[in-house]
């Protein structure tokens, strides 16, 4: 989206709520551009019209990162719609056919259900404590998968560069959690 091109979003979103003053000065619409600036201006427009006509309340960037998600990438399946996936699996590969049931599924369910594990699936006994599992997995890859969407390309990076810096990854190590029957300096109890 070109500048002037996001002089038009502002304008609209001013014009809809000019007692937000969302954009106070030009160090604010500066920030604002560097944040939404590599949506398409397309896609940009239909979110914030669709946000006039939805929402009674401004947007923030976040937001409009979120929207433009969904416009793009549509509505996120459910879990509800990842557990159906998982049920006609069983149904048509059965206990063995594990690895054939993944690729029958979206990516999140599938990697769910790698993390549950297929068999420990097909075997349970207890399906109410199962579609509980399952359900808190999906819905934490879901959220994981959207937000890392969201993110500008420049904030990926910024953040692939941090996570590259030798004391951010040995402060990250010493932060995780211990192994079972590990203490916290990674010796048997």
């Amino acid at each position: 989206m070109t500048v002037k091109e996001f002089e038009k979003i502002t304008k609209g979103i001013t014009t809809a709520f000019p007692w937000a003053n969302l954009f106070p000065n030009p160090e604010a619409v500066e920030i604002w551009y560097r944040k939404l600036g590599d949506i398409p201006y397309d896609v940009m427009a239909a979110v914030v019209n669709r946000w006039l006509e939805t929402k009674t309340q401004p947007p923030t960037i976040a937001a409009l990162r979120q929207e433009a998600d969904i416009v793009v990438n549509g509505l996120p399946p459910t879990w509800a719609d990842g557990w159906e996936q998982v049920h006609k699996a069983i149904g048509r590969y059965g206990y063995m056919r594990g690895d054939e049931a993944l690729t029958m599924m979206d990516e999140i369910t599938a990697e769910t259900v790698r993390r549950i594990g297929w068999q420990q699936i097909c075997l349970s006994e207890n399906i109410d404590a199962l579609r509980a599992n399952f359900r808190m997995v999906y819905e934490s890859l879901s959220r994981r998968l959207q937000e890392s969407r969201m993110l500008s390309p420049g904030t990926q990076e910024r953040l692939k560069a941090v996570r590259a810096v030798p004391q951010i990854a040995a402060l990250a190590e010493t932060m995780k959690m211990p192994e079972s029957g590990e203490d916290k300096k990674g010796g048997l109890k």
